[in-house]
């Protein structure tokens, strides 16, 4: 490379840090297909990584003004893909928990009947919270996600959304006691479908 081409990137990024929106564009076509290779690599099966190359571009945007033009630009921009590969791994970890938590929980109150297990596909499972957690009204839902999806203390929900712990922890008791309710139909459903097939 070049000492006029490392001016013109370092130009590039100065523009891009004062909000000009060409530079941005600019930024955005010469990095986005390797970018988007770095993620289909390291994604999780299942991930959509055109949702999590938005976030990075959306995060970059967001933290321009923090950037040194003389330091790697493009190590800048892979650090905030990996942190964003991290959420999305942490993220996908403590839901597997929280489902894994679940189908115990359900096995235990079932008189640890291994049949009802068995019966219960985990992907329907899957469906039948995700489908719940939407049921949710909105303020709910947000917290539960936060706190069961996300991993976040009640104490961290709290200040992220400006509410009381008291509030999350009310919110949580009812999305939990709700949760409890459906989850004991479905399974008397499925256990029902089982021993009368």
């Amino acid at each position: 490379m070049k000492v006029s081409d490392l001016n013109i990137e370092k130009d590039v990024v100065e523009q891009f840090i004062l909000g000009n929106e060409k530079a941005c564009e600019l930024i955005f076509h010469r990095s986005k297909g390797k970018l988007k290779g770095f993620l289909k690599k390291v994604l999780p099966k299942g991930e959509d990584e055109e949702s999590v190359l938005q976030e990075v571009y959306l995060k970059l945007w967001a933290t321009r003004k923090f950037i040194q033009p003389n330091k790697n630009f493009e190590a800048y921009l892979f650090a905030i893909a990996r942190n964003l590969v991290i959420d999305v791994m942490r993220k996908r970890l403590h839901r597997q928990k929280y489902l894994e938590d679940l189908c115990q929980q359900l096995k235990e109150g079932q008189n640890n009947s291994l049949d009802t297990l068995a019966v219960v596909e985990y992907s329907e499972l899957e469906k039948k919270i995700v489908r719940l957690i939407d049921q949710l009204p909105e303020k709910r839902r947000a917290i539960f996600k936060l706190n069961r999806l996300d991993g976040l203390t009640y104490r961290e929900i709290a200040a992220k959304l400006n509410i009381s712990e008291n509030t999350v922890d009310s919110q949580m008791r009812k999305a939990l006691a709700f949760f409890h309710i459906e989850m004991d139909h479905f399974l008397l459903i499925i256990v029902w479908m089982y021993l009368y097939k």
